[in-house]
């Protein structure tokens, strides 16, 4: 595989990437559509693989490893690089070739989950991917992004949707609301949350070490 630098969200996923101890540049990124800011500079060549975790709109479950093929927001849909994807599909054959949406909050209910599959034609769901395809995409590098279901199609996630600010920073009076409201939702949420950053972490190995 050629150069690359990994991107991902900075807080529980970046840990999750360096606890792999890649051989490459990780960059850590604000959630949301903040994330461009923060994007370095790259080299004539170097490649660009975002990374971090999805919700499923259909079909995935809770680890399931995810290359996006094609990003929608609230612009047109863009496809990634389809030879850089063929080069990381080659190292995580189990990998599923998805569609994503990207939302500008988080998506937590089966319904709108349902409504966002359908209008978009898409798989997963993320807060970054579009926003930080329109930037490379305007800076001519190369990219691809590899995201891990975190939480599937079928199971109502806590009232997250203000978690992270338009800042793209955290709001832990948010989120402790949200779980003391769904209390059996947010333990379940944890849980998923933590074996999606374990695989992460194995996915951030592979592609930092090959």
């Amino acid at each position: 595989m050629r150069r690359v630098t990994l991107l991902v969200p900075r807080g529980a996923e970046a840990a999750a990437v360096r606890r792999a101890r890649p051989h490459v540049r990780v960059v850590e990124l604000p959630a949301g559509a903040a994330a461009p800011r923060a994007l370095p500079t790259f080299e004539d060549g170097e490649a660009a693989i975002v990374v971090g975790l999805c919700g499923a709109l259909r079909g995935l479950g809770v680890g399931d490893v995810a290359i996006y093929r094609r990003v929608t927001g609230t612009g047109d849909a863009r496809a990634l690089d389809p030879a850089l994807a063929a080069e990381i599909a080659a190292l995580l054959q189990r990998a599923h070739s998805v569609a994503a949406y990207t939302a500008d909050h988080m998506v937590t209910t089966i319904a709108e989950r349902g409504a966002l599959a359908a209008r978009y034609d898409s798989d997963v769901v993320d807060m970054e991917a579009a926003p930080l395809a329109a930037a490379l995409a305007a800076r001519g590098v190369p990219y691809a992004m590899v995201r891990v279901v975190s939480d599937d199609a079928s199971r109502e996630l806590p009232a997250l949707e203000h978690a992270i600010g338009a800042d793209g920073r955290l709001r832990p009076e948010q989120i402790a609301l949200a779980f003391l409201r769904r209390p059996l939702a947010a333990f379940r949420f944890v849980r998923d949350v933590q074996r999606s950053l374990q695989v992460l972490s194995s996915v951030a190995r592979i592609l930092g070490t090959r």
